[in-house]
């Protein structure tokens, strides 16, 4: 195994550059390492070199790790099951646990400091109510001199409170009655130095944390009259290891840092040489840490211990106001979860542990619980692989071109249903592929249908004097029902024809092939029956007779719009007949002249009469047929493009020659619809009065 190892690493080397330059990565990063044991240490520049080409090498191989993972291991449904079951239950489940975790020793911690803190809070409201009841008796006294009053209350503190000592570690007490001053310790030492009274004391109570000449004090004080003068009562407990003691009792190692940069605290050498129970903290920024509290032996494995800290509100002492620390100072303390468990439980009574019993019995049917699920999931497994296997075989057998194979799997889920859903694809495969076949065959037919019809439209325009001619017909299907033509009628006339069948696609299109037929035939024997006479090219009696051939040789629902116009150019006349078509419109120099004069439909109604018009034709007049495939279309918010836009567009390129004139016209069309298939047939007939 391990020379098959080391062939795998040697064509590793041979094939891939990243892999020559990672092992001699390795040999240059063991060069450092035995360099430095003889010579005292590397340059700090080469380490940098070596731990950058680390970090590109690592990050190839990471790469290659994670898709060779995707190509070989993750292959397999099997494995990519697991793997979503893992990260769907287990990985949920472990963070949640880990965060359920984290939030018990953040939460415990805080929970930890909370107590220590409410112990200062506790010790704090003992002392101001010390001085209270002393203050009361000072009130009371019947002394007759400041000195008696002064030996009265310290008499009270020396022989009554002394028994208590334990409970005041420390305590210094400060008195002024008058002008005389004194200060000592509860056992009765002279003290020298006085706490001075701030400016901004001017209440009668005081009590709470203060910073007095670099040192932090537990600290109440009270002021009053008494029959002898004035009295000031400062009762001061120093942050001593004594003190955190009494605080951490019963709940773990405390201590007091300093968390800012800066002076506020002078280090203690007192604090210096005790041991760090807690906290990374460096020794100059400690100011005080319990001496005799330790953490007691855990319970059990989850009884970790659990680290908190909370900030205290330290008062400056000797400032002109009565202001905060500008540097934090934090209290902080070690415990247990077993510790803090009992603190909490004898604060919720006597009956608090059945939360927990309940607690515990929840937890048990959790686990029955994810035990069950495990075990459905694993049956849930074997039936979506075989599943898979059997359906995975069965694609084979289709690329393979065999679609005759089924699976004949039972319906009993969604998932064994896909077998029956497969067999019937193969079925619908084979059946499509014969349509398939139908359909090449039909579209075959269309795109020969398509070239006829574009051989039914002119190929281009005649010329006749005074008069340009231009027409285009762009289908919304592979054929259209759109027609139009130009139709010579001897030397010096033309006709114009622009219809539009109502639908789309073949059927209309069969249509308009009869109606050009019928228009070719009926202006054949017009001009073969007795010269050119122009009551016999009526455009009113020409759509007449159109229409009665319609009725006779069309479907009911079948009918046509249709714009007939004759232009004689000896004349410069122009006679037209709209058969319901939407009217074309003749731009002249300040107007827009409409032709709407005419009748119904083609095709609706097989007796009928349609009237013709006469209009003389300008030099430089312009006029614009058109189907309502150009004003019916629609943009994105179904706003159709309008009369108003068409006219827009011609009057912009109006003096453009004609096929200009027509490209422009398509393109504000395409533009405000967007592009894409065009919504129905458009078709354009343009003409413009030009000098002969």
């Amino acid at each position: 195994m391990l020379a098959s190892v080391f062939e795998v690493l040697f064509r590793e080397y041979r094939s891939r550059p990243m892999a020559r330059f990672t092992a001699w990565l390795m040999a240059f990063g063991v060069a450092l390492w035995v360099e430095g044991l003889f010579s005292g240490g590397a340059p700090d520049l080469l380490w940098a070199v070596f731990f950058i080409g680390l970090v590109v090498a690592a990050t190839y191989y990471l790469v290659r790790l994670i898709g060779a993972f995707k190509q070989h291991i993750l292959w397999h449904l099997r494995r990519r099951l697991i793997v979503t079951y893992i990260f769907i239950a287990v990985v949920p489940i472990v963070l949640i646990l880990v965060m359920v975790g984290l939030g018990l020793v953040i939460g415990n911690g805080q929970f930890a400091a909370f107590l220590v803190t409410l112990n200062v809070n506790d010790q704090v409201g003992k002392m101001e109510q010390l001085n209270r009841v002393v203050a009361h008796e000072a009130y009371e006294s019947s002394a007759r001199t400041s000195g008696q009053l002064l030996d009265q209350i310290q008499h009270f503190y020396v022989r009554q409170l002394s028994q208590h000592g334990a409970d005041y570690p420390g305590l210094e007490i400060a008195l002024r009655v008058g002008t005389q001053e004194r200060a000592f310790s509860l056992k009765g030492r002279p003290i020298s130095r006085l706490p001075a009274i701030p400016a901004w004391f001017k209440t009668e109570e005081f009590a709470g944390v203060v910073s007095d000449g670099g040192k932090l004090f537990l600290r109440a004080a009270d002021q009053g009259n008494t029959p002898v003068g004035p009295i000031t009562m400062i009762l001061s407990e120093p942050l001593s290891p004594g003190l955190l003691d009494l605080l951490g009792q019963g709940i773990g190692p405390v201590g007091v840092v300093e968390a800012g940069i800066g002076n506020e605290f002078p280090a203690q050498s007192s604090a210096r040489n005790l041991s760090v129970t807690a906290g990374n903290y460096p020794p100059d920024r400690v100011i005080a840490r319990s001496q005799s509290l330790s953490l007691p032996p855990a319970a059990n494995i989850l009884d970790t211990d659990v680290f908190g800290t909370s900030a205290l509100n330290v008062i400056r002492w000797g400032g002109a106001d009565k202001e905060y620390l500008s540097q934090p100072v934090f209290v902080y303390v070690t415990s247990r979860l077993s510790v803090l468990t009992r603190h909490l439980l004898a604060t919720l009574g006597r009956y608090s542990r059945v939360y927990i019993t309940l607690f515990t019995v929840i937890a048990a049917v959790f686990l029955v619980i994810e035990l069950l699920s495990l075990i459905g999931g694993i049956r849930l497994t074997r039936t979506i692989i075989g599943t898979v296997d059997r359906l995975y075989g069965a694609t084979e057998h289709v690329r393979a071109g065999d679609l005759s194979h089924r699976i004949n799997m039972p319906a009993q889920d969604q998932l064994s249903s896909l077998g029956v859903a497969f067999d019937n694809m193969t079925a619908s495969l084979q059946s499509l592929l014969r349509e398939s076949k139908e359909k090449t065959r039909l579209e075959h037919e269309l795109q020969i249908a398509r070239e006829v019809q574009e051989q039914l439209f002119p190929c281009s325009a005649p010329k006749v004097p005074g008069l340009e001619l231009y027409g285009i017909c762009r289908p919304a299907r592979g054929v259209s029902g759109d027609y139009y033509d130009f139709l010579p009628v001897g030397a010096d006339r033309v006709g114009m024809l622009l219809g539009d069948v109502s639908g789309k696609g073949v059927s209309a299109a069969l249509i308009m092939a009869s109606i050009q037929s019928l228009v070719r035939t009926r202006l054949y024997l017009d001009s073969s029956d007795g010269g050119p006479d122009f009551e016999r090219f009526s455009t009113a009696r020409f759509f007449t007779v159109l229409n009665k051939q319609m009725c006779e040789n069309t479907p009911e629902e079948k009918y046509a719009t249709c714009f007939y116009a004759l232009y004689d150019s000896t004349s410069y006349q122009l006679v037209y007949t709209n058969a319901g078509h939407p009217a074309p419109m003749l731009f002249r120099e300040g107007e827009i002249v409409r032709l709407d004069a005419g009748g119904t439909p083609l095709g609706l109604i097989s007796r009928v009469s349609y009237r013709e018009a006469k209009i003389d034709l300008q030099l430089g007049d312009t006029l614009i047929a058109f189907t309502d495939g150009f004003t019916e279309s629609e943009n994105s918010f179904e706003d159709q493009f309008g009369e108003h836009r068409l006219i827009e567009a011609v009057q912009r390129a109006r003096g453009y020659p004609l096929p200009e004139l027509v490209n422009e016209i398509y393109r504000s069309v395409e533009e405000w619809t967007g592009g894409g298939e065009p919504q129905d047939d458009m078709t354009l007939i343009v003409a413009r009065a030009a000098p002969a």
